[in-house]
């Protein structure tokens, strides 16, 4: 029977894949709702779908980590970004380039190819070499920028500094070119970025702004890939319909999460079904947190259709996280659908 890499990659690139590849990951302490036989009902369906796919990190080291009296954990990655997690997500709290460009002679900048941060991916790819396998570039370009500048400092600096924009940029996709370096040598089938381009509505930048301003860096990062023999994936929130054609031209081959609120899925199965593989898709907002059972059933067939009628081209998967407040009925019933497929 094909399974497991074969399978993943058969969905990808659009040769008929033996069934539907699912790659969801549920957190029951993140859950509000509690319920040992439900749970237990979950985990039993999530052990009858097949893994095809392992999806691991590097793990670089944190500084100044700390936990107060209410468990609220602060810590600086290694870019020297701040972090707080409350309990409810981690988010930035501190960028160490926000106060200019000028800070820029006493920054260091993390060394990037460092082998030891890739020992626990190595673990797990060779103890699965059945398993497509897929490491992480996580917080690529934009993210990375606005980390370290500050969100509303990085969407003005390509239009007030251009060329220190350009210079920071290069030294962000100079760190990222050995991080996939190091994902090939561990034989890695793709590289896996992550960059929220989008809002509900639109792409948070003009189209040709961001054609000029970042497409070229998405370019020599996507092609270092390709030239090592692997596949792209990105991980991309919100509306970004209007770039995916410029994504695909550089060599975009797998789109993450897929969010149906602020993207048309009929239009994505109608412009680039086919060209374009989609991972995820079933609404986290909407209908798994606030439907019914049948109206997670109904949406998941209909994704099946729309994104996985091209002779493949559909990973199984969520818009994003699965909310705290959603029901376990609905999850249960998402698991379901999946194994239909």
């Amino acid at each position: 029977m094909i399974k497991g890499r074969e399978n993943l990659l058969r969905a990808i690139t659009f040769k008929k894949p033996a069934y539907l590849p699912v790659h969801i990951e549920v957190n029951f302490d993140w859950l509000i709702e509690k319920n040992t036989t439900k749970e237990m009902k979950i985990k039993e369906l999530i052990q009858e779908i097949p893994v095809d796919m392992i999806v691991r990190g590097y793990h670089e080291p944190k500084t100044e980590e700390e936990s107060d009296q209410n468990n609220i954990k602060k810590w600086k990655d290694e870019w020297d970004v701040g972090w707080l997690d409350d309990g409810h997500g981690a988010r930035t709290t501190s960028h160490p380039l926000e106060g200019g460009y000028n800070l820029l002679g006493n920054y260091i900048f993390p060394k990037a190819g460092i082998s030891e941060w890739f020992d626990s991916a190595r673990f797990w790819f060779e103890s699965n070499t059945d398993k497509y396998t897929v490491g992480t570039v996580w917080f690529t370009l934009f993210e990375r920028l606005w980390m370290l500048r500050g969100f509303n400092n990085m969407l003005m600096d390509p239009y007030l500094d251009e060329k220190n924009f350009l210079s920071l940029q290069e030294k962000v996709v100079e760190f990222n070119l050995k991080q996939i370096d190091e994902w090939s040598n561990l034989k890695a089938d793709a590289v896996y970025f992550s960059d929220d381009w989008g809002s509900q509505r639109a792409l948070l930048m003009n189209p040709d702004d961001w054609r000029r301003f970042y497409k070229p860096a998405y370019k020599k990062l996507f092609q270092k890939v390709w030239d090592n023999h692997m596949h792209v994936f990105m991980h991309l929130c919100g509306n970004v319909t209007a770039i995916l054609p410029d994504l695909i031209d550089i060599g975009l081959n797998v789109l993450n999460p897929v969010q149906p609120q602020a993207m048309d899925i009929k239009e994505l199965s109608d412009k680039f079904g086919g060209h374009l593989c989609f991972y995820g898709g079933i609404d986290v907002q909407g209908t798994l947190a606030i439907g019914s059972t049948g109206d997670v059933k109904n949406e998941i067939h209909q994704l099946v259709k729309l994104l996985g009628g091209f002779n493949g081209g559909y990973i199984g998967g969520t818009s994003h996280s699965i909310m705290p407040e959603t029901p376990l009925d609905n999850i249960i019933a998402m698991f379901e659908a999946l194994k239909e497929y």
